[in-house]
């Protein structure tokens, strides 16, 4: 399973815990252009499943999914979490993309914490400089059996895998500007928190933390004495306010979210360790707990960074009549259109 598979003819898919999004685009005068999107719910815990008739009915609401939206291909490129990956940046000497292949199969034990046996790799070049002494080398596994679930899950839908993606990758390359510039990518989910480091638009240091809205809610609910439907509606509500409710929902909250602070203050670390005189100019969010009230305001002066919520649009053409139906739903897009850009910015 190519992670950095190259097809022209394909839709993005993005499997979460709690839904299933799709987008399709196709390149019209040089401009991605939206031709369908949509989004479907999946019952709690039906995707963490590894059970055959589990991954049948993931394969059944999907199907749905896809005739609803009409998309116009059975290709299809899907993302893995950071939960699901392993991605390192490895430094070679100058070799040609045949020398990395055979070159990388006796190095990657140095990276990947499991037998290769276990694992499907991939690689992109990173470094396009002919003449530089040392490149850089993105180096990217998952496990087998994550792999083949995905397989699995799209076949049953009658569907053909052609990629699995990273998300953070694909979320950088919807929101991320190209150029320059060194950011900070924090992309809450419902369960876990993906933190990665996009610089000078190579998405290569990748972090997860046990942290996502799921947690979030039940910690909430634990120290309010709420049952989780309510605590849901007051972490929406309230969120990291601290003149609300005396701060108690924001009390609940911040140790958990002081974990997620701390991991990204060790990647902002460890990059300028790597990379001294380098900056990183802002932290771009995404994912639901994004729009929480004050998250932003919590995040900024935690990390000390200006914050930026993500915009995964930014680069699609659409109709104006769509402005405030795809401005609702950006959060939870950022995976699955980047998914949909590939090979098109």
């Amino acid at each position: 399973m190519e992670v950095f598979v190259e097809d022209e003819n394909y839709f993005g898919v993005d499997l979460g815990n709690t839904s299933i999004r799709l987008v399709e685009l196709k390149q019209i005068h040089d401009k991605p252009t939206l031709v369908t999107y949509g989004d479907i719910e999946l019952p709690n815990g039906l995707m963490a499943s590894d059970a055959p008739v589990d991954q049948q009915k993931v394969a059944m609401v999907l199907k749905k999914l896809v005739d609803d939206a009409r998309v116009s291909t059975k290709n299809v490129v899907a993302g893995l979490p950071g939960s699901k990956v392993f991605a390192s940046i490895v430094k070679m000497p100058q070799m040609t993309e045949q020398e990395i292949a055979h070159s990388i199969q006796y190095q990657a034990d140095k990276y990947i914490p499991m037998p290769l046996d276990q694992v499907k790799l991939d690689f992109t070049k990173i470094t396009q400089d002919k003449d530089a002494a040392e490149i850089d080398v993105l180096l990217v596994a998952t496990p087998t059996v994550v792999a083949n679930k995905y397989l699995n899950i799209f076949q049953l839908a009658g569907l053909e895998l052609m990629a699995l993606d990273v998300n953070a990758i694909a979320q950088a390359r919807a929101m991320v500007p190209d150029g320059d510039i060194d950011v900070l990518l924090i992309d809450f989910s419902s369960l876990t928190t993906d933190i990665a480091i996009v610089a000078r638009g190579v998405t290569g240091l990748i972090r997860s933390v046990n942290v996502g809205v799921r947690s979030l809610v039940h910690v909430t609910a634990q120290n309010l004495g709420l049952d989780e439907a309510q605590a849901d509606q007051f972490v929406r509500k309230f969120g990291l306010t601290q003149t609300k409710l005396e701060g108690q929902v924001y009390r609940a909250m911040k140790p958990l979210l002081d974990n997620i602070v701390d991991e990204a203050k060790k990647s902002i670390e460890f990059f300028y360790q790597v990379n001294p005189g380098r900056k990183i100019e802002k932290v771009v969010i995404t994912g639901g707990p994004a729009a929480i009230p004050e998250m932003p305001v919590y995040l900024a002066n935690s990390i000390g960074l200006a914050i930026e919520v993500g915009n995964p649009w930014q680069k699609i053409s659409y109709a104006a009549e769509f402005n405030d139906r795809l401005a609702g739903m950006a959060l939870g897009y950022s995976t699955v259109v980047g998914l949909a850009l590939r090979n098109m910015v």
